[in-house]
């Protein structure tokens, strides 16, 4: 799988959207991990605050370093507290600049604690044990640390700097009066320092893979309904479409029978012409569906050209001429001159369903095709004068959208034909708007970009 880029130094995705999503998708179990961190880690200062009483009561460092644990301790018992009692729900607010405080607190009382402790030894064995048992603590903390905070890698780097350092310093100070030299214990303080930091952008890189997957995931079951929810009511709304032409073909069949045993051949001729009518009428409807097929299977690649929009519309023209005539409906092109540079197949095919649908469902006397230049793109315009849309005064901007279950199409002007012509927009990369009102008619747009023609 081919994954974003996230960045090395600090575990986050490059892309900033991406990276916003995942705090706002995440931000509950970053909220409740830091949470009960801060309040782990606090309430143990606290309770290790008695150790240091008995031990650096009376010296010069007492109240220091008392009051640094005192103040680790009960900020980041209030914070760890608030984020899980009260849940805020800012990932990049205030929830997090307070982790950022907590650390540097925390990170400045442990380098304060190490610091008194060896100054309060006498003998060379006692700083030695001292200094091996702090490297030992500070290397578990800042491990742990970067497990449970790898949200905030960034504050473990600061912190692990911290320790480190702190930890350098002493070994350097008190070379010369520990029994032996810390080398080993500073090779491993500044591994585990190392590794701790490490450990958090791994983890930090490896969420925000996982969130990345579960998305694709999430992405492909919502695509897999959405096909599955088309499919239902592609089925639906074709077998209530193609159910009414079969049963015209079954009376035609039916008529025509009768009138040739009559041998009223004229009459038996009209019949074969409405049985001819019905039968291609299916067959463009078949063909409607089998397109869609394919657009949802992405077997249907795109092909952009430049059009002349007159061109389009006379073949419009001459192929529903006649079908409108004989409804009493006028078709008529208006005069265009622009081109665009669209699909012919998809564009045609939107154009032709269009026009089908409002000579077969307008019920007015007229349907306009017009284009409109709109800044670098051309306005396809089918318009008619009839009732309009069942739903009345609306705007479609978006597939229509299928019928619930045990509803039913609403009307074969809102249904299969609606919803190819919006999935052939889509694939074609056009955008379709439908708006309609109730006695008015209907208008379609199709925004296709525009190509100048070519000069002679």
């Amino acid at each position: 799988m081919d994954y974003p880029q996230i960045r090395r130094i600090d575990g986050r995705f490059s892309d900033a959207a991406l990276e916003q999503a995942f705090l706002a998708e995440s931000w509950s179990g970053i909220r409740l991990q830091a949470g009960i961190t801060l309040l782990a880690f606090s309430l143990a200062w606290l309770i290790s605050t008695s150790i240091d009483l008995s031990y650096l009561q009376g010296t010069d460092r007492f109240a220091t370093t008392i009051a640094s644990r005192i103040v680790a301790g009960i900020l980041g018992v209030t914070v760890g507290g608030w984020m899980l009692i009260a849940a805020p729900q800012n990932p990049q607010g205030w929830a997090g600049r307070l982790v950022f405080v907590w650390i540097i607190t925390s990170t400045i009382a442990a380098a304060l604690v190490a610091c008194a402790y060896p100054a309060v030894e006498t003998t060379p064995d006692g700083i030695s044990d001292v200094l091996v048992f702090t490297s030992f603590w500070m290397s578990l903390h800042i491990i742990i640390l970067g497990v449970a905070l790898a949200y905030f890698p960034w504050a473990i780097m600061i912190s692990a700097t911290g320790y480190a350092v702190s930890y350098l310093t002493l070994t350097v100070m008190w070379w010369d009066a520990a029994e032996h030299p810390m080398i080993g214990q500073s090779v491993m303080m500044v591994s585990c320092c190392a590794f701790g930091w490490v450990m958090a952008i791994m983890l930090s890189i490896r969420a925000r893979r996982r969130y990345f997957i579960m998305r694709r995931y999430e992405e492909a079951k919502e695509a897999a309904e959405r096909a599955h929810e088309f499919t239902t009511f592609l089925l639906a709304a074709t077998g209530h479409d193609i159910r009414q032409p079969v049963f015209a073909l079954d009376l035609n069949a039916a008529r025509l029978t009768e009138l040739l045993e009559r041998g009223d051949t004229a009459a038996a001729l009209d019949v074969s012409r409405s049985q001819q009518m019905v039968t291609r009428n299916v067959s463009r409807m078949i063909s409607s569906i089998l397109e869609v097929a394919h657009l949802d299977a992405r077997k249907r690649t795109v092909s952009p050209d430049r059009l002349p929009v007159s061109r389009l519309a006379g073949t419009l023209v001459s192929a529903f001429g006649e079908i409108a005539a004989n409804k009493k409906i006028a078709l008529t092109a208006a005069r265009s001159s622009a081109h665009i540079h669209a699909d012919p197949g998809i564009v045609e095919h939107i154009l032709a369903n269009l026009v089908s649908n409002a000579i077969a469902h307008s019920g007015g006397d007229r349907i306009v095709i017009g284009a409109r230049r709109r800044g670098g793109h051309v306005d396809l315009v089918i318009a008619d004068n009839g009732k309009g849309l069942p739903a009345g005064d609306t705007e479609l901007t978006a597939r229509a959208t299928p019928p619930a279950a045990g509803e039913k199409s609403g009307g074969k002007r809102s249904g299969l034909g609606l919803e190819i012509v919006f999935r052939l927009a889509e694939h074609g990369g056009l955008k379709l708007r439908v708006v309609s009102r109730a006695g008015h008619g209907v208008m379609a747009v199709l925004t296709c970009p525009a190509r100048r023609a070519a000069r002679s």
